[in-house]
C-alpha cells in the first residue's frame, strides 16, 4: 500500500463516528398484531448476506392483482428485517429511505453521510449523496439499505447501493424490477461481476393460517368476535391491510366476524362500477360509511379523497388544515376555527378506523396513508372526483407551503405531496397553464440545492409545456428561462450557454428584443459568457443590455443597475480597470440615488469600485471614494448615527488593503468609540469592529490587546448567537490562533480541540469553517513538538478538505502546502491558515 492511500484510508477512519452502530431515517413501528408470517413472511434473503439486493415486490401468481401490488405487509416485513438485524447487534449501519421520488432518495443519503460523520460539500445533497454511495461501496463496516416504496425505476437510476459488506432490500409495486449498480458510478466493473444477482421476493396475501392467527390475535377480547374468521379472511382474499380494517371497524362497531362478512360480501354483489374486483374496496368503504356517521358528519369520504392524492409519503398537518383544503372538506368559501377543528375531527376519525395514521407531534409528516389504500382509493374516485381533489391538493400544498426557505426534511415533504398529486392526474395541474404548485417545487430543488435533479425537473416541465401549450407560449419560455438557470447553477455552463442563445432568440422571435423578458434573458446569457472566461462576448453582449435596459426601463430600473454591475465586472475580470472604474462608477451613482449610500446593493458596487481602483493602482482613489461617502453621511446624519460609523469600518479597511496600517488602526479605534455614543447601539453593534482591530494588532504584533478583543468578542457572540454559531466558532478559532502566534501553545491546543470538536458537531467534518481549525490545531501540535498528532490531523484535513471541497480548490491547495512543508521537516514561525490578520468587511 502507498503511502498516500494508507494515509487516506486512515484520514477515512478518523471520519467516521465516535460509536457505532448509526441508524439513519425512520424505521416504521410495527402494526398492533404483527406476526412474523411464518408461512410467507421470511426466506432466504432475511439474513445479513453481504452484497445481496433483495427485491420485496407483488406476486404475480396472485388473483386481482393490480389491488395486491401494495396492502401485503412489504414495508412490515422490511421493517420487522431490519429491526431485528439492529436489535440483535449485526448492523454497523442501518439506513431508511423512502424511496416514493428520487428527491426524496437523494436527501436520505445525504442525511445518512451527515450521520456517519463523513465529511461531504457542504450543501450539495446529490454530491453527497454520490459519496455516501461510494463509501458503502468501499466500507468495511456491516450496512443495510431499505429503500421503502420505491415508485419508478427512473427514480433509482444511479442510485443503487452496493458493496461488498453491506444488503439492500427494496420494497415496490413495480413488477421486473432490475437494479444496474454499474451505473451507479461507484462500482468498479469487477464489483459488478462479483455482485450477487438480486433476489426477487414475491410477497402475497396472507395464508389461511396466518390471517386466522392475525384476526384472532386482535380480537383476542371477545372470542365470539372472532367466530367465522376464516370464512371473512377468504372473502378478502387474505389480504393483510383489508384485514386490518376488517378489524378496526369491528372493534368500534362491536360487529363479530360474521356480520363484518355480510356486509362486505353486500358491497361486492350491489357493486357494478368496475372496482368490485378490489378486494380493498369495500373494507375502506365501509369504514369510510361509519366514519361518515362520526361528527362532524360527512367530512369523513372527501378527507379520505383529499389524503389519497397528497400520497403515502407522509403529509404536513399544515397542508390538511389550510383555506384550500378545508374549503374542500366543508364546501365553506371563508373558513374560521370552527371548521378547521371539524377538519382535524375528520382525519381523527379516519384514524379511529384504521384509514390513516396520524402522529400529531410531527409537523412535517404528520399524517401516513398505505400504499394501497391509497391505490384504491383513488381507483374508486370517479373522473369529476378525482379531479377536485387533486385541484384542491395543489392549492392546499401551495398555500401551505412557506415562502421563505424551511428546514429541509420540510422542504422534501412538501415536494413529496406535490410528486403525488402529479403522479396522481397531471392534467388537471395543467388546464389552466401551468399550476404555481409545479413551479413552486421546482425552485424548492433549485435552493435545496438539488442542481442535478432541478436540471431534469425544468427540461421536463418545460417540455409539457409545450406539448400542452405550444412551444412559443409565454408560459414555455418561462420555463426554459427556469431550466437554463438550473444548468448554469449545475455547472453545465456550455449547455446553459447553448439553451439561453436558443431561448433569447426565440423569445426576440415571439415578443420582440426590446420586451423586458427577452433583456433578462440577454443579461444572463452575458453572465454566463463571464463565467465561461468568454469575456470579449461578455462585455459585447453587456453592453447591449446595459443600453436596452436603460432604453427600455430607464437608467434607475433595478435590471439597469444591475446590467451596469455585471458589464463593470466583465471589464474587471478582463483587466480593463479604467473601463470598469467608469461603468462601477456610473452604477454607484444611480443606486446611491435609489436605494441610498447604505443599502447593501450600493456597498457592494462600492467595494467593487474601489477595488477596481486597486487593481489599476488608484489606491489614494479608493480611500478617497470612501472617505466622500463618509463625508456626505456626517453632513446628512451625523457621526454619531450607526450608517456613518459603519462607513467609517469601511474606509478603515479600505486603508487596510491599501497598506496604510497605521490610519486604518486609528479608524477603526475612532469607529469603535463613536459605537459608544450611537443611541440603542450595544456589543453587537461593535463586534465586527473588535474582530476587526483584534485582526490589525495581531499583524502588527499588539498580541495582547488582539487577545483581549478576540475574548471580549467570543463572550458576546455566545450570549447573541450561541455557541454553536459559525460566527462565534470563527472567533474561538482566531483565538486559538492568536494564542498560537503569541507561543501560549498549550492553551491555543486546549482551545483549538474544544473549538474543532463544536465546529463538527455543528458544522460537519467538512465546513471550510472546521477544516481551518483542524489545519490551526495541526499547526499548533508540530508547534508544540507533538508531531503524530499534528500528522494525524493534517492528513484528516487534508482528506476531508478533498472530499468536500475539492482537489483543486483554494483551501485543500493551501491545506496541502501546510502539510507537506511542515511534515517535511520546515523549522521556523510557521503560519497560521486564514490568519486572523483577515479584515471582515460585513455590511
Amino acid at each position: 500500500m502507498s503511502e498516500r492511500t494508507g494515509n487516506q484510508r486512515e484520514a477515512a477512519t478518523q471520519s467516521q463516528p465516535k460509536a457505532w452502530p448509526v441508524l439513519s431515517g425512520t424505521v416504521p413501528s410495527l402494526a398492533e398484531g404483527y406476526t412474523r408470517r411464518p408461512e410467507t413472511g421470511p426466506g432466504p434473503w432475511e439474513t445479513l448476506q453481504p452484497g445481496l439486493t433483495v427485491i420485496l415486490g407483488p406476486d404475480r401468481d396472485v388473483k386481482a392483482l393490480a389491488a395486491c401490488r401494495d396492502g401485503t405487509g412489504k414495508t412490515q416485513l422490511a421493517a420487522a428485517f431490519a429491526r431485528r438485524l439492529w436489535g440483535s447487534a449485526e448492523l454497523d449501519l442501518l439506513v431508511w429511505v423512502d424511496a416514493g421520488s428520487r428527491d426524496s432518495m437523494v436527501m436520505g443519503y445525504a442525511r445518512a453521510l451527515a450521520d456517519i460523520r463523513v465529511a461531504a460539500p457542504p450543501g450539495k445533497p446529490e454530491a453527497a449523496a454520490a459519496q455516501f454511495l461510494a463509501w458503502l461501496a468501499d466500507t468495511g463496516k456491516r450496512w443495510l439499505v431499505v429503500l421503502d416504496g420505491l415508485a419508478e425505476q427512473a427514480d433509482a437510476e444511479g442510485l443503487w447501493p452496493q458493496g461488498p459488506s453491506g444488503q439492500v432490500c427494496v420494497t415496490t409495486s413495480l413488477t421486473g424490477l432490475i437494479p444496474s449498480p454499474a451505473r451507479s458510478g461507484v462500482a468498479t466493473r469487477a464489483q459488478v461481476a462479483r455482485a450477487p444477482k438480486p433476489v426477487p421476493v414475491a410477497v402475497g396475501p396472507f395464508t389461511q393460517r396466518e390471517a386466522i392467527e392475525y384476526l384472532s390475535g386482535r380480537l383476542n377480547y371477545d372470542p365470539y368476535q372472532a367466530s367465522g374468521s376464516l370464512d371473512l379472511a377468504i372473502s378478502m382474499d387474505l389480504l393483510p391491510v383489508g384485514l386490518a380494517l376488517a378489524v378496526a371497524h369491528m372493534l368500534d362497531s362491536g360487529h363479530d366476524c360474521g356480520r363484518y362478512r355480510l356486509d362486505y360480501e353486500k358491497y361486492r354483489r350491489n357493486r357494478d362500477d368496475g372496482i368490485a374486483s378490489d378486494p380493498l374496496a369495500p373494507a375502506w368503504v365501509l369504514a369510510v360509511d361509519r366514519a361518515q356517521q362520526l361528527p362532524p358528519a360527512q367530512l369523513a369520504w372527501p378527507a379520505l379523497k383529499l389524503a389519497a392524492v397528497l400520497g403515502l409519503a407522509g403529509i404536513p398537518g399544515a397542508v390538511l388544515t389550510s383555506s384550500a383544503a378545508c374549503t374542500y372538506l366543508t364546501g365553506q368559501q371563508a373558513v374560521s376555527y370552527s371548521d378547521k377543528a371539524s377538519v382535524r375531527a375528520a382525519f381523527s376519525n379516519l384514524q379511529r378506523l384504521g384509514l390513516v395514521a396520524i402522529e400529531p407531534e410531527d409537523e412535517v409528516r404528520t399524517l401516513r396513508m398505505s400504499a394501497a389504500l391509497v391505490s384504491s382509493v383513488r381507483q374508486g374516485m370517479n373522473p369529476a372526483e378525482l379531479r377536485q381533489a387533486v385541484q384542491a391538493a395543489a392549492d392546499a400544498i401551495y398555500q401551505a407551503w412557506p415562502d421563505s426557505e424551511s428546514p429541509a426534511d420540510m422542504e422534501q415533504a412538501f415536494r413529496d405531496c406535490a410528486t403525488s398529486v402529479r403522479r396522481c392526474d397531471e392534467m388537471t395541474l395543467w388546464n389552466a397553464g401551468c399550476h404555481p404548485l409545479m413551479v413552486r417545487a421546482g425552485q424548492s430543488l433549485d435552493r435545496a440545492p438539488m442542481a442535478e435533479t432541478a436540471v431534469a425537473y425544468w427540461r421536463d416541465l418545460a417540455a409539457r409545456s409545450a406539448r400542452y401549450h405550444g412551444a412559443g407560449s409565454l408560459l414555455t419560455l418561462q420555463l426554459r428561462e427556469r431550466l437554463a438557470s438550473a444548468a448554469a447553477a449545475a455547472g453545465r455552463t456550455d449547455e446553459a450557454i447553448s439553451l439561453r442563445e436558443e431561448l433569447t432568440a426565440d423569445i426576440d422571435e415571439v415578443a420582440g428584443r426590446t420586451h423586458p423578458q427577452a433583456i433578462t434573458s440577454r443579461a444572463s446569457l452575458a453572465r454566463l459568457f463571464r463565467s465561461a472566461d468568454r469575456l470579449s462576448e461578455a462585455i459585447s453582449l453587456g453592453s447591449r443590455v446595459a443600453a436596452d435596459s436603460e432604453y427600455v426601463l430607464g437608467p434607475a430600473h433595478a435590471q439597469t443597475t444591475a446590467s451596469l454591475r455585471e458589464l463593470g465586472s466583465a471589464y474587471f475580470d478582463a483587466g480593463q480597470y479604467r473601463e470598469a472604474i467608469g461603468v462601477f462608477g456610473q452604477c454607484l451613482s444611480l443606486r446611491a440615488q435609489t436605494l441610498g449610500q447604505m443599502h447593501a446593493e450600493t456597498i457592494s458596487v462600492r467595494r467593487q469600485l474601489a477595488e477596481a481602483y486597486r487593481q489599476a493602482g488608484q489606491d489614494n482613489e479608493a480611500i478617497r471614494l470612501y472617505q466622500r461617502t463618509l463625508a456626505q453621511l456626517e453632513n446628512a446624519v451625523g457621526t454619531n448615527h450607526s450608517d456613518t460609523v459603519t462607513a467609517r469600518e469601511h474606509l478603515a479597511i479600505a486603508c487596510h488593503r491599501a497598506g496604510r496600517t497605521d490610519q486604518a488602526t486609528a479608524t477603526l479605534e475612532q469607529a469603535l468609540a463613536e459605537w459608544r455614543r450611537v443611541p440603542g447601539a450595544g456589543p453587537e453593534n461593535t463586534i465586527n469592529t473588535r474582530a476587526n482591530l483584534a485582526a490589525i494588532y495581531c499583524m502588527t504584533g499588539r498580541l495582547k490587546q488582539a487577545i483581549q478583543f478576540y475574548q471580549s468578542e467570543i463572550g458576546d457572540l455566545e450570549q447573541i448567537y450561541g455557541p454553536a454559531h459559525p460566527d462565534t466558532l470563527r472567533a474561538r478559532w482566531n483565538l486559538a490562533a492568536a494564542y498560537h502566534k503569541a507561543k501560549r501553545l498549550p492553551e491555543a491546543i486546549e482551545l483549538g480541540q474544544a473549538t474543532l470538536a463544536d465546529c463538527e458537531r455543528a458544522l460537519g467534518t467538512g465546513h471550510p469553517e472546521t477544516l481551518t481549525t483542524r489545519t490551526n490545531l495541526a499547526l499548533a501540535y508540530h508547534a508544540a513538538g507533538q508531531l503524530k498528532r499534528a500528522s494525524a490531523h493534517f492528513d484528516r484535513a487534508l482528506h476531508d478538505s478533498e472530499q468536500a471541497v475539492g482537489l483543486d480548490e483554494p483551501l485543500t491547495s493551501e491545506v496541502r502546502m501546510l502539510r507537506t512543508s511542515y511534515l517535511a521537516g520546515r523549522q521556523g514561525t510557521m503560519p497560521i491558515i486564514a490568519p486572523p490578520g483577515m479584515l471582515l468587511d460585513r455590511s
